[in-house]
């Protein structure tokens, strides 16, 4: 799994973006930690 920031620069969006569209379920995360963290898996990679 990627973290945000780091996913957030290998798809060229902000993180801002990557919130927005997990909030509108363009592109919900792989998972959520408890603290609020959101991970990306690879394979989503060609969704955005």
């Amino acid at each position: 799994m990627i973290e945000e920031v780091l996913y957030s620069k290998l798809v060229g969006k902000s993180e801002q973006t990557l919130r927005n569209w997990d909030k509108n379920g363009k592109l919900k995360s792989h998972y959520k930690s408890t603290n609020g963290y959101r991970y990306y898996a690879k394979e989503q990679m060609n969704n955005n």
